[in-house]
């Protein structure tokens, strides 16, 4: 806190305040002496070393006024942050300032207008009550997933009959435009499942129904290939594509019979029902994380809902623009504008940008809310909650822990990264607090079941006592 500004504060709407900041004009100097040090390291003056510049000359080269606007600009922030110290004010976004007074040789006068962090009262936990979806493991998802893993197991072999649905095809596949064969979209010999995206959008009806022998042929439409200096955010073009087919060969799948000896062709099982056992248990825990995250997602957008106050504008506002500003670049990326997804998915741009809006207040809400729940149960990072992040971080990133630790630090993102971590663990103390209903416990060994049976004991004989 700088005891030499003079502060005045008062409220505007809701969330704002006009901060009245008056600094005399000595408490300008280290800033004005580190603009002169800079300068006299950036100008060059015949007969004067590097850094030895006298002021005079910096003055007259580059205008007292010019230097002292550039001093301002240095201390402001620090001013600024030193002014909301002295109001007790806990601002959430930058503030816009405006410089009332600058003359030579009287106080400095600033007005900020700050956009506060709302008043927020958590809601009660014990009125919040969530249901836990089942995470049981019944003989039908059992017999899927054996079918997925009998399919991935599967021999394929030639057939005469025509090519079918999930059939596989060996086929030359030539693309042409203007006679000339296109770059990339001709492939020898290449396998090809019928009804998949791979290849041309028309393949797949096209070639249902080909036997060994046919030739094909049809037009298509294609993404043209880009050319060099084309921007990665300009939309796709299109070319028409006259594509010949050559099927040579339909394979079929062959599957496995399912029983012990494709037990142990899979893993390391020597029956059937060792393998069926193993991937209940995969199963089982599987659906646990799944009914958890879910539980999770719930949770908080209850918590949300229960919460009374609104979201601030301002952040809003910021969101909004980083969410327009992700999805403008997977549309483009797409080769279609905000106005064409509108219409592919039944609604306007005007609907798409206040569904974007609503996204983005509750996501801001959210923040706060968590953010609330971390002061009031004093919830804290240690090293070893950052460095499980800082690893789990590296490993998505194939980057060495240390180094990403290093580019965290420096980029100034290790905040935001603690900060996430905060967040997480203060949804983690919300999901203890309030009421769910019906989440399993995840499966236990022989020796962690006796375990509980010995806690679950001593527990009862406690509330016995």
């Amino acid at each position: 806190m700088n005891p030499s500004l003079t502060t005045t504060s008062e409220r505007l709407e809701s969330n704002k305040a006009k901060l009245r900041v008056e600094v005399p004009e000595a408490s300008l100097k280290p800033a004005l002496d580190a603009a002169y040090r800079r300068w006299a390291n950036e100008i060059k003056v015949p007969g004067f070393r590097k850094g030895k510049v006298p002021r005079q000359l910096i003055d007259q080269r580059v205008g007292p006024e010019a230097i002292r606007e550039e001093a301002l600009r240095d201390a402001l922030p620090d001013l600024y942050v030193s002014a909301l110290e002295s109001e007790s004010l806990e601002a959430i976004a930058p503030p816009e300032i405006e410089v009332v007074n600058f003359e030579s040789g009287a106080p400095i006068v600033f007005e900020a207008t700050v956009d506060l962090r709302p008043e927020i009262v958590l809601p009660e936990y014990s009125d919040i009550t969530v249901e836990a979806p089942s995470s049981e493991i019944g003989d039908e998802d059992l017999d899927d997933q054996l079918d997925r893993l009998r399919d991935r197991f599967a021999e394929l072999e030639t057939i005469g009959r025509d090519a079918r649905r999930g059939d596989f095809v060996v086929i030359d596949l030539k693309g042409y435009s203007s006679g000339e064969l296109v770059e990339g979209m001709s492939s020898p010999d290449l396998l090809y499942e019928v009804g998949s995206a791979q290849g041309p959008p028309k393949l797949a009806e096209e070639i249902e129904g080909a036997k060994p022998g046919d030739i094909l042929k049809f037009n298509d439409t294609m993404p043209e290939p880009p050319s060099e200096g084309t921007a990665a955010e300009e939309p796709a073009k299109t070319m028409e594509v006259s594509f010949t087919v050559l099927v040579k060969e339909v394979k079929a799948k062959r599957l496995p019979e399912l029983d012990d000896e494709f037990a142990k062709n899979v893993g390391e099982f020597q029956t059937l029902d060792e393998l069926k056992d193993d991937l209940r248990q995969r199963l089982g825990d599987y659906q646990r994380q799944v009914a958890e995250q879910q539980v999770r997602n719930t949770v908080l957008e209850r918590f949300v809902e229960a919460a009374e106050f609104e979201a601030p504008e301002r952040l809003v506002d910021d969101e909004v623009k980083h969410r327009m500003e992700h999805v403008e670049q997977d549309l483009a990326s797409a080769g279609i504008t905000l106005e064409q997804y509108a219409e592919q998915t039944g609604s306007t741009e005007l609907e798409v940008r206040s569904e974007i809006r609503e996204q983005a207040a509750m996501s801001v809400k959210a923040e706060l809310l968590l953010e609330e729940v971390v002061r009031g149960a004093d919830i804290k990072v240690d090293d070893d909650d950052l460095g499980r992040e800082i690893a789990y971080l590296s490993a998505q990133t194939n980057t060495e822990p240390g180094e990403l630790a290093k580019q965290l630090a420096s980029s100034g993102r290790l905040r935001g990264v603690v900060a996430d971590i905060m967040r997480r663990k203060a949804l983690d103390y919300v999901v203890e607090q309030v009421n769910v209903v019906g989440l399993e416990p995840p499966a236990s060994s022989a020796d962690d079941a006796g375990d509980d049976d010995e806690s679950q004991e001593q527990q009862q004989e406690q509330s016995e006592d």
